[in-house]
This record gives structure tokens, C-alpha cells and sequence, in this order.
């Protein structure tokens, strides 16, 4: 049934959409110094960024689901590749990025509206955060390379 491998694509493309544009949107924010504007849109964006983890576990759900309905094998290599870059992506979304969103929303709330606070300023220049801006552009091109060239198959 094809049905769940364009469920699958449609589902990790929106999720790869929120993993990009909204972090990306909020970063610009966080780097324009504007506390009150730092709180509103990561008080706006808390929904969006929730639904990035379900999202992705959705799509997953549906690949599993397509393998096995399309007689796909499960240990292809493109597809182990795939499990791979999946669970890396997702360690660094729970190890570095979730926390960062966190933090950054927590204390906006609790900053001053004239200026950043010392530990608001230090969170936003985070540089963990311009390497997972590369790390998320560089993975989804891991990913596409992956899912169309199928490597070692």
C-alpha cells in the first residue's frame, strides 16, 4: 500500500518543515536583543514546537507501517542508514535543542523588557545552537541523499 509511504514522506516533510522554520524564525528573534518580542513569539511558538517530536514519531510510525505493507526490506542498507541519522537527529532535538527552547522561554518570563538578562543573553549566543543550525540543514540533505540515491543497496 503506497498510501503510507506518501503518509510517511508528507508526514516527515512538515515535521522537517517545523524542525527548520520555526527554531530558525526564533533564533532571528532571540538575536534581535527585544525581550518582550523573545517572550511573545516563544509563547506563540511553544504549540508548533510540541508537535515537532509527535510528528516526527508519527512519520516514523508510518515508514515502519510502509516497509513491512511494501514489502520493503527492513535491514536495507539505505534503510539502516535511515534509522541511524534518525535516532542522531533525534538525540541531538532532546539533547540540545528542546532544552535551549526551554530555557530560552523560561527565561524571557522572567527578564526584564529593557534588555536580555545576563542569563537570557548567554542562552541566546549559545553556540551549541549555530552548530545544530548547521547539524539540521546538513542531516535533512543526509536524509534526502539517502532515501534517493538508496547507498550500498
Amino acid at each position: 500500500m503506497r498510501v503510507f509511504v506518501f503518509l510517511h514522506v508528507a508526514t516527515m516533510f512538515t515535521a522537517v518543515a517545523m524542525t527548520i522554520g520555526v527554531p530558525t524564525l526564533l533564533r532571528s528573534i532571540g538575536k534581535s536583543g527585544d525581550v518582550p518580542a523573545i517572550r511573545r513569539s516563544f509563547t506563540l511558538a511553544q504549540p508548533f514546537v510540541r508537535a515537532i517530536g509527535p510528528l516526527f514519531g508519527v512519520g516514523a510510525a508510518f515508514g515502519i507501517v510502509a516497509i513491512f505493507t511494501n514489502g520493503f526490506d527492513p535491514f536495507a542498507p539505505f534503510l539502516l542508514i535511515a534509522y541511524a541519522l534518525f535516532i542522531l537527529a533525534t538525540v541531538v532535538g532532546v539533547a540540545i535543542s528542546n532544552p535551549w527552547f526551554a530555557g530560552v522561554a523560561k527565561l524571557a518570563a522572567e527578564s526584564p523588557d529593557e534588555a536580555p538578562s545576563a542569563e537570557l543573553s548567554a542562552l541566546l549566543n549559545d553556540q551549541r545552537m549555530h552548530w545544530v543550525d548547521w547539524f539540521d540543514r546538513l542531516i535533512i540533505l543526509a536524509f534526502i541523499f539517502d532515501m534517493v540515491v538508496k547507498p550500498f543497496g
